[in-house]
């Protein structure tokens, strides 16, 4: 009987303001260590050199089609956007795109229900 194949996913993340290839190369190792946690191998990192493009984004999209990869691993929210509900309905998006699940190191963080919100009591 032959063994099953390993789930494949690629990796994402972007260059955000602040982060030196120091961050960029723990980002990654942080990533494949997640992906192996999860029973992911980790097939490719796409990274974006610029924050405010989408090139390596649509290499992801492009490949995750072309191989039929239905996986992708990002460190955070804050790599698909920096507003949190927008990176939510980006994560829509993107699993669609993908036909598959995007999953984050570091999950969206719960928000305050509504009566608790600034200014109010």
């Amino acid at each position: 009987m032959r063994p099953a194949s390993p789930r494949l996913a690629y990796g994402y993340l972007r260059m955000l303001p602040g982060l030196g290839i120091d961050d960029v190369l723990r980002l990654q190792r942080d990533l494949v260590v997640f992906a192996e946690n999860n029973g992911l191998v980790l097939a490719d990192v796409f990274v974006e050199a610029q924050w405010q493009q989408l090139k390596a984004w649509q290499e992801v999209v492009a490949h995750s089609r072309m191989k039929n990869v239905t996986h992708v691993v990002m460190p955070s929210p804050e790599h698909l956007h920096q507003i949190p509900v927008l990176a939510e309905i980006m994560r829509d998006e993107v699993e669609r795109e993908i036909g598959g699940q995007l999953w984050l190191v570091e999950p969206f963080e719960e928000t305050a229900p509504q009566s608790q919100e600034a200014g109010r009591e």
